[in-house]
This record gives C-alpha cells, structure tokens and sequence, in this order.
C-alpha cells in the first residue's frame, strides 16, 4: 500500500524489483557537446557539507507536524508497474511521481504567507541547454520573488560518489586543494569522470540559482555555490 506523502520523505526511492533498469553496469559516461557547458568551469574542489546540518535546516524551517486536513497526510501515488528506466525521459517521468510531487506539496504547505512555490522547466534555445527543474518563489499575483532551487536529471548510472570524493576538502585544506587543483589542465578540477562535467553544468546555472543538485535515480550530489563562483573565487 502505498505511503502517506509524510512518510514518504523517510522512505527510499522505489528500487528493484518494483522499477526495471534496462542499464546493466554500474557506469554510464557522461559528458556534454553543448557549447555553453563546455565553456563554463568544472568546480575545482569543494567542502562537504554534514547531512546533519541539512536535517537541521529541514528541522527549522519544515515543520512536518501534521495539521488537521493537511495534504501531507494524503496517499502518495500508486507505484505503477509501467516504469522502465532505459532514457533520462523515463528518469523525469518517475521522479514527478515520487520525487517531485511529495516535495511540492511540502513546499506549498510551508510557503511564507501570501507566496506561492513555482515548480517549472526551462525552455530550451540556441547553443544553451536547460535546465530539467526549477523551483521559484512568487507572489500571488505571479510577480517572481526568487528562485529557490535548481535540479538536473540524468539518465541512471552517471552520478557517482567515488568521481566527487577525490575533490573533497575540509576548510582547512580547501585553498591548498584549490592550487592543486591547477596542475590538472585542462579542466582544472580534482573531481573525476563525470563530476567533472556534472558539475560544469551545474555551475553554469549558479548565476541563476546556488542552489543546484543533479539526479540519476540512484543518487544525488548538491552543489551549493553560496558565496563563491565554480572557481573558488569570493563573490563578496
């Protein structure tokens, strides 16, 4: 039986045998001919953030205490036995059904008084790609306040943690991290394989929001540009 949209946010994504995964390795290649990627910088190295800070932030601002008649506590959608996940479009259609929808409720109970959270995907034009996701902070009204998050979806199998890890350092070790870094021409980056172009992408789109996670099924990585660009530089 399907979970209450509440409970949802403590259970896993649907796996096997309940969703089919046509992609039988465990690595899928990724990299983009989109000149606009290809021009933006790989991030060099980054900071992890503790999950626990995370929850906290959840813990905060998402009072997930249930009100009385509160969508939360509506049932999510019924898995259907449809899903094969062969393409990135198959990946996008799944996740507006787990993912995205349990989210979006959440969103629209805890939005500030006299705002609506605008969840939308990007057109695509010219040389530029677009983004698969975004969440927007408007008025009423429809006068846009803010953008609140970014998310790219991959087809499965592309982000990988072991392509993130060499990249990480603590703020100790970040400036040091930061120069070696430029002995990798010509990407200038620690990450490997995918992260590399992963987060390319991802920086492209800090100028529009910090806040900008990519998504393949299996695994997220959230990229938070607050307060420097791809590069490491300071903003401020």
């Amino acid at each position: 039986m399907p979970s209450s949209i509440i409970r949802s946010f403590d259970e896993k994504l649907p796996r096997s045998p309940h969703v089919m995964f046509t992609f039988k390795d465990n690595y899928r290649e990724f990299r983009s001919s989109v000149s606009s990627t290809v021009a933006a910088n790989a991030v060099r190295v980054y900071i992890k953030e503790d999950i626990s800070s995370l929850q906290g932030f959840a813990a905060r601002y998402l009072d997930l205490r249930l009100r009385p008649f509160s969508p939360l506590s509506e049932i999510m959608p019924a898995l259907e036995r449809s899903h094969v996940l062969s393409t990135e479009a198959d990946v996008v259609r799944l996740s507006t059904l787990q993912l995205l929808h349990p989210v979006n409720i959440a969103l629209q109970e805890f939005a500030p008084s006299g705002t609506v959270v605008v969840c939308s995907s990007e057109k695509q034009g010219g040389q530029n790609s677009r983004f698969d996701i975004q969440w927007s902070l408007r008025s009423e009204d429809g006068r846009f306040l803010t953008t609140l998050a970014i998310l790219e979806v991959k087809n499965t199998h592309v982000v990988h943690k072991t392509d993130f890890t060499p990249a990480e350092r603590t703020s100790e070790t970040y400036e040091a991290g930061m120069q070696e870094a430029m002995k990798f021409a010509p990407q200038y980056t620690l990450l490997e394989g995918n992260a590399v172009w992963l987060s390319k992408q991802a920086s492209k789109y800090s100028g529009i929001c910090t806040d900008v996670a990519v998504f393949d099924w299996n695994a997220m990585f959230i990229f938070n540009f607050n307060g420097r660009d791809s590069t490491g530089r300071k903003k401020w």
